[in-house]
């Protein structure tokens, strides 16, 4: 009758075979860290024309001249037509409520109309340390509006990849001091991770804001303040068995 379930029999052959228990075999997990710095090779000015006028056609026209003067001085000084980015002129009309008080005293209140006019540029230079003479020429010009300075580098992935190598030889001997200490053997390493550490600029400028970038997408370019040094760290946790 047992012929007629083998499935019934596979189960109970199954059930008479002896358990193992395997333990997991015990893991040791060493962190370490490691910065390189380096100097940006660019750096990145963006700065804005603004006016507010009641004539439309006339504040246009201002800031059209002055945008003129911005790009020629700017080409003048050899900087390459795709390292000046121009944006379009920005108009928004405002309305100011106006109060007014006639001879009998009797309030009247009007909307009176301007606009606001406003152009952006971002210029990109190829030696930073000629940043302090544009922006000073800028706002001589008549700039009344700096949105931000950034320094970068175009190597960041060279330099990354460097502190990477750095923070896995600093993880391994520091595992081997800490097993030679403890009279432990390390087997092989059967795991590593990176951890998150944001690459940050050592110092800022004090008048201007910037943006800081912990790590882009395409992992190209890295900004840093004036042209002092760009941080670039890497964290890496080594897990190794135990022999």
């Amino acid at each position: 009758m047992l012929t007629k379930h083998p499935l019934w029999l596979a189960v109970v052959c199954l059930g008479l075979l002896p358990a193992f228990s395997y333990a997991e075999q015990p893991l040791f997990r060493v962190s370490a860290e490691a910065e390189v710095r380096i100097k940006p090779d660019r750096a990145a000015l963006t700065f804005g024309l603004s006016e507010r006028t009641e004539n439309l056609r006339q504040g246009a026209e201002r800031l059209n001249q002055l945008s003129r003067r911005v790009t020629e001085y700017l080409r003048n000084r050899g900087i390459e037509e795709r390292f000046i980015q121009t944006d379009n002129l920005h108009i928004f009309p405002v309305y100011e409520r106006q109060t007014r008080l006639d001879k009998n005293g009797t309030r009247t209140e009007t909307d009176k109309l301007y606009y606001e006019l406003a152009q952006t540029f971002t210029v990109t230079l190829e030696d930073p340390t000629q940043y302090e003479d544009v922006l000073y020429a800028l706002l001589d010009m008549g700039i009344n509006r700096i949105e931000n300075v950034s320094f970068y580098s175009t190597q960041i992935r060279h330099y990354r990849d460097q502190a990477r190598r750095l923070a896995v030889q600093y993880a391994r001997e520091k595992a081997a001091l800490l097993a030679e200490a403890a009279d432990m053997r390390l087997g092989k390493i059967v795991n590593i991770s990176e951890n998150s550490v944001p690459s940050v600029p050592q110092a800022r400028l004090s008048n201007v804001s910037q943006n800081v970038w912990t790590d882009s997408a395409a992992d190209s370019l890295l900004p840093a303040p004036a042209t002092g040094m760009i941080s670039v760290k890497s964290a890496v946790t080594l897990t190794y068995k135990i022999k």
